[in-house]
């Protein structure tokens, strides 16, 4: 009787004792090693209205390949701190357009969220509890979607927009298009140092070639020169055979050498010489050929 009174006051004591030391339980299980449980993403929506564009994200987009090809030094995150300090010295007439651009863009994400949002009402369930209403008529503006800054500014008269002066330089899209802009920036230096491989290849086979222009530019030169040289000594020839030969008659055809006939002739003299005909007038042609200095020509 005793034990089971025992028993029935000490289990109510543990359980009080269990449920006051869960927090502690806890702490202990995280700190003997245990990995916290991460709240899982939310899948986003493939057809809800694309956020709008900050000023200087529209800045951003329109220069930066500019500021690329000017300082290919320089990484992505380096393009983007010389664009946002760009944009921070830009007087507000640059800006303007800019601005413009942006608040257009914001009016376009409220209708087509609000579009967005008639088209994807579900219906309320008898179980779902009634969303508090702080009874000033606000429960409009609470559920409206929050900006890509995460504030809002209040205009003068009372409009609400978008505050440009926030940089989203950390957003999930911003950071992705770095990566593919990193990714493309890698494959560019890659290509660059293949074609500078290549260019250097070419340039020496550009300098090989030119070396052997250069060559038969001179070569040829030389045999210019030389056929120079030889026209003059044939035409010296020509004349002093001519002169010599005027006097020696060869058939009927050739009464003598003339300066236009000399080739004729001198064939001619050359078939007589082959078929041993005309032996007296061959060896006078001979005898005169043989008086005739023509060394002196080659001078």
């Amino acid at each position: 009787m005793d034990k089971s009174t025992d028993g029935e006051n000490t289990a109510p004591g543990l359980v009080k004792t269990a449920k006051n030391g869960n927090g502690k339980a806890k702490a202990a299980a995280t700190s003997a090693g245990a990995k916290p449980v991460r709240k899982r993403k939310k899948i986003k929506d493939a057809n809800a209205p694309k956020h709008p564009l900050t000023g200087y994200v529209r800045y951003m987009n329109e220069f930066r390949e500019e500021r690329r090809l000017k300082n290919p030094a320089l990484s992505a995150v380096d393009i983007t701190k010389l664009l946002a300090e760009e944009w921070s010295n830009l007087s507000d007439e640059v800006k303007k357009p800019f601005l413009e651009a942006a608040e257009v863009d914001r009016l376009r994400y409220h209708r087509e969220v609000s579009e967005y949002k008639q088209n994807n009402v579900t219906p309320p369930s008898t179980n779902s509890k009634k969303p508090k209403s702080n009874g000033d008529g606000d429960s409009d503006h609470k559920d409206a979607v929050p900006y890509l800054n995460g504030k809002e500014e209040k205009r003068p008269g009372g409009e609400i927009r978008v505050g440009d002066y926030e940089i989203p330089i950390f957003t999930d899209d911003f950071l992705e298009h770095n990566k593919v802009i990193d990714s493309e920036l890698r494959m560019l230096r890659k290509s660059n140092i293949d074609y500078e491989q290549q260019n250097s290849v070419l340039e020496k086979h550009v300098e090989n070639m030119d070396n052997g222009i250069q060559k038969l530019d001179n070569e040829t030169s030389s045999l210019r020169a030389r056929n120079a040289t030889l026209q003059s000594y044939l035409q010296k020839l020509r004349s002093v055979l001519a002169s010599a030969l005027a006097g020696l008659p060869i058939g009927p055809e050739h009464k003598g050498a003339t300066a236009d006939n000399i080739d004729e002739y001198m064939a001619e003299l050359h078939q007589m010489a082959k078929s041993s005909t005309h032996g007296h007038t061959l060896n006078k042609a001979k005898d005169i050929i043989r008086k005739l200095d023509l060394q002196s020509l080659a001078t």
